[in-house]
């Protein structure tokens, strides 16, 4: 079980990560999407954020719980 010091990196690494996931696909993925309508785009970011969110905080979790066994 982690520590709460241990948990406060955990999601200060996972946050950290995610404003530059974030900006990545911002910066790179929504130019592609410039001739979509407002809806399209919308909804298509909001499925790519939720898979690199959960992908993300996934192989974090898995990072601390190996390191702290």
């Amino acid at each position: 079980m982690q520590s709460k010091k241990q948990s406060h990196y955990e999601v200060i690494t996972n946050q950290i990560i995610g404003i530059i996931l974030g900006w990545l696909i911002v910066f790179l993925v929504f130019p592609l999407f410039d001739y979509l309508e407002q809806y399209k785009v919308a909804s298509i970011s909001t499925i790519i954020f939720f898979i690199v969110s959960y992908i993300r905080t996934y192989v974090i979790r898995r990072i601390f719980n190996g390191v702290n066994k």
